[in-house]
Formats: C-alpha cells, structure tokens, sequence
C-alpha cells in the first residue's frame, strides 16, 4: 500500500470511528420506545420514518461489535449487547420462529413479513457479535436462524424464496431479485471462516456458488442481472438493469471464497465481474460510482451516485491482487473524503452526476459498506 493511500485510508478510520460511530452512539437510539433509529439528519435528530427493520438492527450489530474488538471501547460493546437485546427480543417470532421485517416505532409488529435479505443480514449480524465479543451463548440465535433459512426458505432448484408469510407461506414476488442470495452468501463464508470443516456451512456455501454460477450468471455475458423471473432467467422487466455496487460486492465474494478455501478457482471471473462494474459503472468524466447502468445499451441508466456503490468498490479495489489499480484508489478514496463523509463524520448519502448533493440524510444501514471498506483497507495495509 503506498504513502498516498495509507494516509487516505487512515483518514478514512478517523473520522468514521472517532466521529461517526460516536455521532450515531449519541443520537442513534430510541429513547422512548427502544431501537434504532432508521434515519439520521445532520443535526442528529430521526427523519420521519414510521418503522424499524430488523436488517438495519442486524447491520448495526456487525459494525459496533467489530468495532468494539478493534477498539476495546466499552462504549461500543455496550450497544453491541444493547441492539441483540433489543433485535432477540423484539423481532424475533416466538410462536413460529424467523425473525419479522419490520415493527412500529412502539414495538409492535408491523409487518409479519420474513424475508431473505433480512435473515442473512441476521445470520451476518449475531456471527461477527458471537465471534468479536466471545458471546458464545449466540450459537443458538444463529442455529436457529440458519434452520430457518434452510428449511422454510430453500427451494427445491437451490434458490431461495424471497419473502415468507408469519406462517411461511411463500409470497415471493413473480420479478425476483438476486441481491439477498448475494448477501446470504456473504453471511454463510463469514461463517466458514469462523469453522471451516463446519458441513452446514459448506453445504450453503456451495450451493449458493453454483446457484450463482448456474443461475444468476447463467444468462451470458458475465452480468449480475438485478432482476430475474422465477425460473432465474432475466426478468422481461427490467431485465436489461445492472448495479455496478454489485458486481463491485460479487467480485470480492468470490475473491473471499477462494481466500477461504485456499484455492484460486474464481480468478478470472472476479477479474471480469470487476472490470465490467469498472467500465460501466464508473464515471470517467466526474469520478465517482453510478447507481444503476443499461447492460444492453451499454449506458447509464441512473446517473445518481449513493455513498454505497462506491465504497463496494473501495473494498473490492483492497483485495484485487497486484498493484495496477493503486490509483484507481487512490482516486476512490479521495471522493470518499473530499465528496461524502466530512471531518465532523457527517456524510451526503447521494449526489447527482456533476456533485450536487440531492440527499444530505443518513441512512443507518449504510454504516455496514463503511465498516466494511475499512476493515478491507486495513487488511490490505496488515499485508504490505
């Protein structure tokens, strides 16, 4: 890692857990009724949204705990215990287990619904709690949470279903979405790492890789189609959408799996996923990240630029092995200090394509993508 991006990087750390986390510590909870707060305004009070959601509880799990055990702070292994408490407490189903999508802001269930994307961002959530603080007793939320996943939501042809009734009924909508496979994904080599002759957890593994492989990948050309029908083919619908942010997230998934398995079987698929994120996604007028890109076109279909995309890209860019994408992080990282997170660790959720800044709220859930790009720019800076 050279000079330049060393001191990005450390700046970056700075001011996310030195300004950041302390800003969302102090405003970030409910103090009337408990929880999380979904949004944040930049004087520190909530924008109105009337719910909670288990994924944002769940993200926020895996951020102060990492954090806690980088930084020994108690102040954030205590809200560490105090979101599981809340989160095993509140969101989870005692009569049929799962965990449910969303509560009112008084506690009460809102919304029944059980959905993949919350589950591995759950599963996510109480590991790196287990594994950061030696909460050992948490086994048992995972393994209920992972039976679960494994008996209520699998579908017979390796896929998942995306939403689930309080009674696991399947409602999963006919345009099916790839992006909670990719984030179960996440969750379950998280897992493997932690026990790597675990059989459940390479089962999982394996299956969603070849899902991805076969599936979502199957429709040609090495693109992470968005959107897909119930047979995993791309959806009439809006079939021609990609997220550069997410071949971004499945090129250093699949960079993590070969870490994990001490093999080099997705090399080149990862090299390509990047480099079509790289060509589509990436503003190479203005610099930055686009949200969403035409893949039949060949154009940007959504020129707007969320904070997300391109800190997907930053952890990406931290594990691409050799050195000819140094200044592509360079450049990465500078937008991220000069555009996005202030000094005061106030950041601007979206810009449009020339930096007008279109969205100066803060979203909760995105503290997970920052937390994320560190603790890769950190590894990256161990290795050199």
């Amino acid at each position: 890692m050279n000079n330049i991006v060393t001191s990005l990087s450390d700046t970056f750390y700075d001011r996310f857990t030195n300004s950041t986390l302390l800003f969302f510590l102090e405003n970030g909870w409910d103090n009337q009724y408990g929880g999380l707060f979904e949004i944040l305004k930049s004087d520190g009070e909530s924008k109105d949204v009337p719910f909670r959601r288990v994924m944002v509880h769940a993200r926020q799990l895996f951020v102060f705990s990492r954090w806690a055990k980088l930084t020994g702070d108690n102040n954030f292994i205590a809200k560490a215990d105090k979101i599981f408490e809340f989160m095993t407490t509140a969101f989870w189903d005692p009569e049929n287990g799962g965990w449910f999508s969303r509560l009112n802001l008084d506690g009460s269930v809102q919304d029944r619904t059980k959905d993949l994307y919350a589950h591995a961002f759950v599963l996510f959530g109480l590991a790196n709690y287990k594994n950061s603080l030696n909460r050992k007793t948490v086994h048992d939320w995972i393994d209920k949470t992972l039976t679960v996943v494994e008996h209520q939501f699998s579908r017979e042809d390796g896929s998942f279903c995306q939403d689930l009734s309080g009674h696991f009924m399947d409602l999963s909508p006919q345009i099916r979405s790839q992006n909670p496979h990719m984030h179960l994904l996440e969750a379950t080599l998280y897992l493997l790492e932690l026990d790597k002759q675990n059989p459940r957890y390479l089962t999982l593994v394996n299956r969603l890789l070849n899902l991805f492989e076969n599936k979502i990948l199957g429709n040609g050309n090495n693109l992470v189609r968005e959107y897909l029908d119930q047979s995993f083919k791309p959806s009439l619908v809006n079939s021609f959408i990609i997220e550069p942010g997410h071949h971004y997230e499945w090129a250093w998934l699949l960079n993590w799996s070969d870490k994990i398995h001490q093999r080099k079987k997705y090399g080149t698929l990862t090299k390509t996923l990047f480099d079509t994120g790289w060509r589509l996604g990436w503003d190479f007028n203005n610099g930055g990240v686009f949200d969403e890109v035409d893949c039949v076109n060949n154009q940007v279909s959504l020129s707007t630029k969320r904070f997300w995309p391109l800190l997907e890209l930053i952890k990406v860019l931290s594990v691409l092995p050799g050195n000819s994408h140094g200044d592509d992080l360079t450049s990465a990282l500078t937008i991220v200090l000069e555009r996005y997170i202030e000094p005061n660790g106030i950041w601007t959720e979206r810009f449009d394509q020339n930096w007008t800044a279109i969205d100066r709220t803060m979203p909760t859930s995105s503290l997970y993508h920052m937390a994320m790009a560190i603790l890769e720019l950190k590894e990256r800076k161990l290795k050199n």
